[in-house]
């Protein structure tokens, strides 16, 4: 058991410890980490390399009071283990225990909820600015990742220098994003990373030059503002300072005695402050260095006795290199997610039709717009949770224009388990659904996501293809996958009275409960339904007029979802129906947990499925006569 950890009474007891126990802690917090994170899945590799950090923030202020925003929030296990979760830490990422990502009802320490890129340095001026109205004598700090410089943050940066409100942005940079950062930017820390402090330049500067007499003498009635100007043309941080910042740095981020004084005294500067400090991803953790994506966040080790399955992100990845063997035209985007929507064979195969364009959601669509108009015929491949970020690029770039056939992939649609409610994708069919000049589609299985993407990159509108985080399913049918048609549904079981309309993932659980109703005598008929938009008249009308009951089941949020669309199509065609229920997400954030924990709670897992058809079935012989 850690001793310090264990022990102390963290974080107050920090500012008492000498530099040896500081450094004693650190190599705790690590071990920690590097045992508990592999059996329960999360992020391993920046939370490795912010130990120190979080140390010296917590030194130095009392974030019981002052406000400490992570961005994303991915690196923040530290800061859980020095503000008195060391016990539930085992529990990390479990239902009923520790989010992998800050949490304000988890802990006073915790600021605010976080999980996207880009948030903190626009959270933390508007806390500044609340502290400043409010009359409130509260420090504010920032702590952002060189891959989450992404548009949003721009846009921070250029707003704090402006408002001039005094808070700390610390830029920990580790090179990295999940994948290594691309873009001018990362360019520009190259150059800050190779550059020296301006403390180091004054002291060369003066001793390289104040040997000659002349210069010597020049040197000693040089002003501030002299000095200043030359430093301006010599070094490379002019842009944080044009902003307003009052830059310091690079520094390195894994130096105890060094980072505590420099972070103390800037924590007394009463205009902006940007520290920029240098840390190694994955740091203590053998393998790290050469391997970064695989500690950036390893899944919790499998079950010996579970069977290891392809991956629907894989098998898109596979469907797409072989669209674009028989066309060249076909091109593949990402947002900074290359491994993570399972795009490296694509990247092998066709590099030169691979573009990533860093933690730029809304940037991708767009040029995936452009690329469209211009003839070619753009894969666009994020997650739903992130595409969320680009709705406007969506409607304006792609939507409005009148020509264009951008596919999106919409990987981890759905429940995402035990990232939670930042990162679940159950909100997409709501924002893509009402958009004209777009088609919402969903396969049941992995010959259906092929034959979906094919279809696809024929239409001349755009469409969205979601599909969940997680391993592959084939659903056993007593046919091939019929031929695809805008908006046609397929029949896979016919039944009488009850028909279950199933949407995407939901056709696998939904499956399991017919077999379940079967072993019970019970027969329905049961649909994959295929579109969330458009929904074919014909085929629904045929289903809704011979049926007593209609059940819909999506792994979404009820609210706009496919349920919402079938009652849509009855109420404008004015379709004769006894009865529709809806199964889905409820209105509410659902907690981290397991995906079949996730399904269970809300009820779309195959029992709840059954539970509501035999329902269904006990309301209508209950009903008089």
């Amino acid at each position: 058991m850690p001793k310090l950890l264990s022990t102390l009474s963290l974080p107050m007891a920090l500012k008492g410890l000498g530099q040896e126990e500081r450094m004693e802690l650190a190599q705790e917090i690590r071990e920690v980490i590097m045992d508990v994170v592999p059996r329960t899945g999360g992020h391993m590799g920046t939370n490795l390399g912010v130990v120190e950090l979080s140390i010296a923030l917590h030194t130095i202020f009392d974030f019981s009071h002052d406000r400490l925003v992570f961005d994303v929030g991915h690196q923040a296990y530290p800061h859980k283990l020095l503000t008195g979760r060391y016990d539930r830490f085992e529990q990390l990422r479990k239902k009923g225990g520790l989010c992998g990502f800050p949490t304000p009802s988890e802990s006073a320490y915790d600021t605010f909820h976080t999980g996207h890129a880009g948030t903190s340095i626009s959270s933390a001026l508007g806390l500044a600015i609340g502290n400043e109205a409010l009359e409130e004598n509260r420090k504010v700090v920032a702590v952002i990742g060189d891959g989450s410089i992404c548009g949003l943050s721009f846009e921070g940066l250029n707003h704090v220098g402006s408002r001039n409100k005094k808070l700390m942005v610390i830029l920990n940079d580790n090179k990295m994003a999940i994948s290594p950062t691309v873009g001018a930017f990362s360019k520009y820390l190259n150059k800050l990373r190779s550059g020296e402090t301006y403390h180091t330049f004054l002291k060369d500067f003066k001793e390289s030059l104040g040997s000659l007499p002349v210069v010597g003498e020049a040197l000693e009635h040089m002003g501030e503002k002299t000095m200043d100007s030359l430093r301006d043309h010599l070094l490379p941080d002019r842009f944080f300072r044009e902003l307003g910042f009052h830059y310091y740095g690079p520094i390195d981020g894994h130096n105890l005695e060094e980072m505590i004084p420099i972070i103390k005294n800037l924590s007394e500067v009463d205009v902006p402050v940007l520290l920029h400090i240098i840390t190694e991803k994955g740091r203590g953790a053998k393998g790290a260095s050469e391997d970064p994506y695989k500690y950036h966040s390893p899944p919790a080790a499998p079950s010996s006795s579970k069977k290891k399955c392809q991956s629907y992100s894989h098998c898109f990845v596979k469907s797409l290199c072989k669209e674009a063997e028989k066309d060249e035209h076909v091109y593949a985007i990402t947002a900074a997610m290359a491994q993570g929507t399972g795009l490296e064979t694509f990247i092998e195969k066709y590099p030169e039709r691979t573009i990533d364009t860093g933690i730029a959601e809304g940037h991708a669509v767009t040029m995936a717009g452009g690329m469209s108009v211009a003839g070619i015929k753009p894969v666009v491949l994020i997650y739903s949770t992130f595409l969320q970020r680009a709705y406007d690029n969506i409607m304006h770039d792609l939507c409005l224009q009148s020509e264009g056939n951008v596919i999106m992939a919409l990987d981890r649609a759905g429940f995402v388990g035990d990232d939670g409610p930042s990162h679940h994708g159950v909100f997409d069919i709501a924002y893509c659904r009402h958009l004209p000049r777009m088609i919402v589609i969903a396969p049941k299985d992995a010959r259906e996501l092929g034959a979906m993407l094919e279809w696809s990159l024929e239409q001349d509108l755009s469409v969205a293809i979601r599909y969940p985080k997680g391993a592959i399913a084939e659903i056993d049918c007593d046919q091939p996958t019929k031929k695809i048609e805008l908006g046609v549904p397929e029949t896979l079981r016919k039944g009488e009275s009850i028909a279950l309309l199933a949407y995407g993932s939901m056709v696998i659980e939904s499956m399991k409960a017919y077999e379940l109703l079967v072993e019970e005598g019970v027969n329905i008929t049961l649909i994959n339904m295929r579109f969330a938009k458009p929904l074919h008249e014909k085929s629904y009308r045929d289903i809704l007029e011979s049926h007593d009951h209609i059940i819909t089941i999506e792994e979404h949020v009820l609210m706009g979802g496919i349920g919402s669309a079938l009652l849509e199509l009855v109420n404008d065609q004015g379709i004769k129906t006894k009865n529709i229920q809806r199964m889905g997400v409820p209105d509410r954030f659902v907690t981290f947990a397991s995906r079949e924990e996730q399904f269970q709670e809300v009820g779309i897992d195959a029992l709840s499925i059954k539970n509501k058809v035999l329902s269904c079935i006990e309301s209508t012989s209950t009903l008089p006569l």
